[in-house]
């Protein structure tokens, strides 16, 4: 037996035997302690160009590449997680090795495991204190501390020389750029991307999370324009996968298959090698400043990956009657336009915002295509908008000059409710998406063109 693994079993039988009276033919507790994280110690420092860990927080998340060097009290640690402009690429920092649960290795200062570990409001599943498992020839294998039922397994290996040179830091970054225009209040949404195939005329759609490395396949499209997309139709795709950025690559860890137009496509990965802020702006009157991947993909050729806000998560807004607490209007920072912007200015009294999408009413008076406010009296006031439906999830608003009041109105109430509606619907194309509440329908409505957002409830 490997003389560190016989420290480490002497250091686990501690855990269930006393600690004031040992044996005389044994070493004392303190002395069987400090051998066994000697022993850790001496390992975790032997490699030469230190370990290399594919990071997976969590079964369904992407691997994150990960080095680590370590000498007695510090470790290097180098990634491709772009955030906080950089500082995880690489970074050195304080760590201990601990022994209250077997052998522990805890990182003590901000790094990119921690990081990870707070994403999604600290439930994503990342660790940066893990346990000591087992030596399995040169490799150490660790496990997360505080996962209970499904420890996240770390298996350390021996990095290689030119193992720096898998990193694809680039295509990290570059893919950030990708989550610049998506609703963001209250609960951010995963950026959606349109991958165009340009040899083969057809588009996949998915949304991508870069900070978990996943993508979830929503639909593919014949076309490499959305107004085609619309026109053809296509089908709906269940796929998840993680993702990995290596060779300058983003590869599926499951691969993606389907059959449209007499095609059967399977997507392992995508060869990014050219990226520029020059494609079509997801607002139509907007200059062409939105994010372009440009590359390969093997079998498949040319890609063009793109951002959209097309998604099918929102395909389940159709007519109906909406309605929210006023206060679940926000502006393009994400705070509510009732308490600090056009609606406090024009309508303190404003109570809920309506949104009438093609219903018939009890009053026929009432455009059963419109928009606007309750007031505090219980008076609807609603401008009217063209008859449109859902496209996907895309909804057009165009507005007329008709509008409705149930009560009597103020003078130039009609022309604040202009003002009102103009800012909000500015550029006359809206999003839908789902927001997930447990026992109610809620969707918002996201405008790319100054990025407010409308929550409706039905």
């Amino acid at each position: 037996m490997n003389k560190y693994i016989a420290t480490y079993f002497l250091a686990a039988i501690f855990l269930w035997g006393c600690s004031s009276d040992d044996g005389p033919n044994l070493p004392s507790y303190e002395e069987r302690v400090d051998t066994a994280l000697s022993g850790l110690r001496n390992d975790l420092t032997t490699p030469t160009q230190g370990w290399r860990i594919e990071y997976r927080p969590t079964p369904d998340a992407g691997a994150f590449l990960i080095l680590m060097e370590f000498t007695d009290k510090e470790v290097r640690i180098r990634s491709d997680v772009g955030a906080n402009d950089g500082v995880f690429y690489d970074q050195t920092i304080p760590y201990r090795l601990d022994a209250a649960l077997g052998l522990e290795l805890i990182l003590e200062t901000y790094c990119v495991f921690a990081f990870l570990f707070e994403q999604d409001q600290g439930t994503f599943g990342a660790e940066f204190e893990f346990v000591f498992k087992s030596k399995e020839g040169e490799n150490l294998l660790f496990e997360s501390k505080s996962d209970i039922f499904t420890p996240t397994q770390l298996l350390f290996e021996p990095a290689g020389p030119n193992d720096d040179d898998l990193f694809s830091r680039e295509i990290a970054e570059n893919l950030d750029a990708f989550s610049t225009v998506a609703p963001q209040a209250l609960t951010p949404e995963i950026p959606q991307q349109q991958i165009v195939f340009e040899d083969l005329g057809i588009s996949v759609f998915w949304a991508l999370d870069n900070q978990k490395r996943t993508v979830v396949s929503q639909f593919a499209g014949q076309g490499t324009t959305v107004e085609e997309i619309l026109e053809n139709g296509g089908v709906l795709l269940t796929h998840s996968s993680g993702y990995g950025i290596a060779n300058e690559s983003m590869i599926l860890e499951t691969p993606l298959q389907f059959a449209l137009g007499g095609q059967s496509i399977t997507i392992d990965r995508i060869t990014l090698s050219s990226f520029d802020m020059n494609a079509p702006n997801l607002c139509p009157t907007g200059p062409n400043n939105g994010p372009r991947y440009r590359g390969s993909a093997p079998g498949l050729g040319d890609v063009t990956m793109l951002s959209t806000l097309l998604s099918a998560s929102g395909q389940g807004f159709q007519p109906d009657v909406y309605t929210v607490n006023v206060a679940f209007v926000f502006d393009e920072s994400g705070n509510s336009i009732s308490e600090n912007g056009i609606i406090a200015d024009l309508f303190p009294n404003a109570t809920g915002f309506v949104f009438l999408y093609g219903v018939e009413l009890a009053d026929p008076e009432i455009p059963i295509f419109s928009t606007g406010l309750i007031l505090d009296n219980g008076d609807i006031f609603v401008r009217e908008f063209q008859p449109t439906f859902t496209e996907i999830n895309r909804v057009q608003i165009e507005f007329t000059n008709n509008y409705y009041h149930s009560g009597t109105p103020s003078p130039g109430d009609q022309q604040n409710l202009m003002a009102v509606t103009d800012e909000i619907f500015a550029g006359d194309i809206t999003y839908a998406f789902e927001f997930p509440i447990s026992g109610l329908s809620v969707f918002r409505l996201f405008n790319p063109c100054n990025q407010y957002e409308v929550f409706l409830v039905n």
